[in-house]
């Protein structure tokens, strides 16, 4: 089953669905949440048939860059215990390829300001940062 139309829908429309939460709730563990200081840590590791790997790329599946930010919309909501939406990004950097079966740390840091939080966060396989980079959320609108 393709399931990129509900990806679509959790970033471009920002309407969360039962179905994609339960799909990144099945791959993510270890989840640390410190409201305090701002702060979301958590492991994720996507077997070969995460539905994200169809089609990118045939025969040398990764993990698409969106689907990376959809990991940390997620868990910055989670630590906010609201849903988000994406309000602009900052500097990226994609530096490496993640492949099935291959375990990430992911941290993300929370800051507000006024109405929005910035998440400035960084994805890592063992010591290699294979992502990094900022986005400003704010509060969904329902």
């Amino acid at each position: 089953m393709l399931l990129y139309p509900l990806f679509d829908q959790w970033l471009f429309e920002m309407k969360y669905s039962d179905k994609s939460l339960e799909i990144f709730r099945q791959v993510v563990d270890k989840l640390e949440l410190d409201r305090e200081r701002g702060t979301v840590s958590a492991e994720f590791c996507c077997p070969a048939d995460f539905p994200a790997f169809t089609g990118h790329f045939p025969g040398q599946p990764v993990l698409p860059a969106v689907m990376q930010l959809v990991f940390v919309r997620m868990l910055a909501g989670d630590l906010l215990q609201t849903e988000l939406q994406p309000v602009r990004t900052g500097r990226m950097k994609f530096k490496g390829m993640i492949s099935p079966d291959q375990m990430i740390n992911i941290h993300i840091t929370l800051e507000k300001r006024d109405e929005q939080w910035n998440a400035v966060f960084k994805l890592k396989r063992a010591e290699s940062v294979v992502a990094s980079g900022t986005v400003l959320f704010r509060a969904a609108t329902r």
